[in-house]
């Protein structure tokens, strides 16, 4: 795998993975991660920005992966971006960027301590 186009990214998982059998006890699995980042205005006023972006995983169907990608669950993913194309509605070829997960780990929530 190349280093120049690896990512690890934590969020949350925004809806339960779309799971396809691929035959021969292997599966693909396609989820939405919400990411959040936060940024100042010009003001200096911290804003939380969101977005969305699809992971796609292959795995094992008895995968321990497959049980962390349920609506709710936070986890850190680290993969590769693949390039792709598609012909589009317009039926001319489109260019996109395919996340590909290659290691999802859980993250527990911190609990919120009150002040002594």
């Amino acid at each position: 795998m190349a280093t120049n186009n690896n990512f690890t990214v934590t969020g949350i998982v925004a809806m339960d993975a779309q799971v396809k059998n691929n035959g021969n006890g292997s599966v693909w699995a396609k989820f939405p991660l919400a990411i959040r980042t936060t940024k100042k205005d010009k003001d200096g006023n911290e804003k939380k920005i969101s977005a969305l972006q699809d992971i796609e995983v292959g795995t094992k169907e008895d995968s321990p992966k497959l049980d962390l990608l349920k609506k709710g669950t936070i986890v850190k993913v680290e993969g590769f971006f693949e390039p792709r194309t598609y012909t589009g509605k317009d039926e001319k070829e489109h260019f996109a960027l395919s996340w590909k997960a290659t290691a999802i780990e859980k993250i527990e929530k911190k609990e919120n301590t009150p002040e002594a």
